[in-house]
């Protein structure tokens, strides 16, 4: 799901993968055991799990909620399926809404969320990403479950991605697409070192205006020969608080 444009979305390791150097294609293997992670538990040279970048994540898609819900309000009939914005400004950081189901998007009471956060990998060539990112934006259609995309550009040049949607049941139907899979499964590992999971929803609804509540985050590691995996609780998790 992730582009040069965008960090792609909810895109995340679905089969295991072991990379032998930077770049070189992915192999079937051996992942590591998921680790359980307390509140503000750091792993040792693991800085990407640390609770600051979730805050800045947070921060994030906080900001693409408030787009989308600004560009919600100004279009009446979305002519197109799905429909897309550039809120970006010349000069400024890259930001695009999409619209898949406005009058859903406006009617489900507790929609969920995916955030998407990922490092890419230095000197390598990202362009397979945005192809995959495009033909991701394609298959919407047929995966009616999803509600909107949103990407914006991040200040260290990467990129997040919020991903609304009906529900968990829609998130486990757009896994199913093979072009997900493939972007997870192959693309993912080849072109990032580190990937951040949040999975969360909008109690009362996107338009009610509240921010975003995270549940859980996972956590991926590509950088060493074994794919390393970690998941944080986030019950009661306020982002505001240092």
């Amino acid at each position: 799901m992730a582009s040069t444009r965008d960090a792609g979305k909810g895109p995340v390791p679905t089969v295991p993968v072991t990379l032998t150097a930077p770049g070189t294609p992915a192999k079937v293997g051996r992942v590591d055991d998921v680790l359980q992670l307390g509140p503000e538990e750091v792993p040792h040279g693991r800085v990407f799990t640390h609770p600051d970048r979730t805050r800045g994540d947070w921060g994030a898609l906080r900001t693409m909620a408030r787009a989308l819900r600004d560009s919600l309000g100004r279009v009446e009939s979305e002519t197109a399926r799905p429909l897309m914005l550039e809120l970006g400004q010349p000069g400024g950081p890259g930001h695009r809404v999409i619209v898949c189901d406005g009058a859903r998007l406006r009617g489900t009471s507790t929609p969920s969320l995916v955030g998407f956060f990922a490092e890419r990998r230095p000197g390598l060539d990202h362009t397979p990403l945005t192809r995959t990112d495009d033909a991701l934006i394609e298959e919407f259609p047929a995966h009616p479950g999803i509600l909107a995309y949103c990407s914006l550009e991040l200040p260290d040049g990467n990129w997040g991605n919020l991903v609304v949607l009906t529900g968990p049941e829609a998130r486990e139907h757009w896994r199913s697409s093979p072009t997900h899979a493939f972007a997870a499964g192959e693309l993912a590992p080849r072109h990032y070192a580190a990937v951040r999971l949040h999975l969360g929803r909008f109690p009362g609804g996107l338009l009610a205006g509240a921010d975003p509540v995270l549940d859980e985050t996972r956590y991926y590691d590509f950088r060493d020969p074994t794919p390393w995996r970690a998941t944080r609780r986030l019950e009661g998790y306020d982002p505001r608080q240092p």
